[in-house]
């Protein structure tokens, strides 16, 4: 674990340069408001980390605890002054390349606090598909929670895909098998509709009209093709086109394959469709159990209804209690 707080700025690389020497001058009422907002941000910091060591299963907390307090120690150092730049960090020992420092800690509180991607394994060597893998923290929770387990990983940004390859690769994470694709309802060349002003951000999507400027052209490909075999986890966060991977799997029937899912559906890229119910009728028409994990699921038209995550497994089979004739 690395220590309780490391800068990774440095003058070549990470560290802005500031523009000039002046320094203004703060009065003692600003200064007084700063003090306070920063004890405000280190109380919450703390309460925040002692409700993770809590909450964290047995074994895990000091060392959740320990990487949340540090990311927060670094996240109000960026916002005590900008020329601190963070894009690097040590996880549970990996050392984890990113974009943006602030959205690599939404994400992995998403991931390793709130667990949204746990799921119950047929045994100990897991077969797993992550769609949308960013710059792999995922990844890295699936190593920790089952080291030997198989993983088929897809990102479709070149850019991103770069750096997921990079943390991989250096922290030498085996059973992972890389693919810079979209996935979607048909092959070929998709658009992927990007955020000129932050690389790397989760929020890229092949759906038009979400209102991002920059325009990538992309190779799209079907998630079936590459299920030939059960698939203990499918995970699909890929910002819009979880519905039309999700009609491929079942118009091909590949969604036999599949034993749990873990879902982000994300309303707001559908704002005259209904797609949650579409989802979860096609889901349990195919022999799942459906439970809403997380996100808030406002009434269709809603204005920006959030993400939502949806858990679906298969259930256990019954046991047949009466003796056998």
């Amino acid at each position: 674990m690395a220590s309780a707080l490391t800068s990774n700025a440095s003058p070549a690389t990470e560290t802005s340069v500031a523009q000039s020497s002046a320094v203004p001058v703060e009065r003692p009422a600003q200064l007084a408001v700063r003090a306070r907002h920063a004890a405000l941000y280190a109380v919450r910091s703390l309460a925040e980390s002692w409700r993770a060591f809590r909450a964290a299963r047995r074994g895990d907390g000091l060392a959740l605890a320990a990487a949340l307090m540090r990311m927060r120690a670094k996240h109000f150092l960026w916002k005590v002054s900008p020329r601190w730049i963070f894009q690097r960090e040590q996880l549970f020992g990996w050392t984890l390349n990113c974009f943006d420092y602030y959205e690599m800690i939404t994400t992995f509180e998403i991931i390793f606090l709130a667990r949204e991607y746990r799921f119950s394994p047929r045994d100990a060597r897991p077969r797993i598909i992550d769609c949308g893998s960013n710059i792999g923290l995922s990844l890295l929770f699936f190593k920790r929670e089952y080291p030997e387990s198989v993983i088929l990983a897809f990102e479709p940004d070149p850019q991103t895909f770069s750096l997921l390859r990079k943390n991989v690769e250096q922290n030498g994470l085996p059973g992972i098998e890389l693919h810079n694709l979209a996935l979607g309802g048909s092959p070929g060349s998709r658009v992927l509709f990007c955020d000129s002003e932050r690389p790397g951000s989760t929020a890229m999507t092949l759906v038009p009209g979400c209102g991002l400027g920059l325009r990538k052209t992309v190779q799209c490909a079907l998630l079936s093709e590459f299920i030939r075999e059960d698939v203990d986890l499918l995970k699909l966060d890929i910002e819009g086109a979880e519905l039309e991977v999700i009609a491929d799997l079942v118009s091909t029937g590949k969604i036999r394959h599949v034993q749990q899912m873990a879902i982000e559906y994300h309303p707001v890229l559908f704002p005259d469709y209904d797609g949650y119910s579409w989802l979860r009728e096609t889901l349990v028409s195919n022999g799942f159990e459906c439970q809403l994990r997380s996100g808030a699921l406002l009434p269709f038209g809603s204005p920006a209804p959030p993400p939502v995550t949806l858990f679906a497994c298969r259930p256990a089979p019954t046991v047949n209690s009466q003796p056998a004739p």
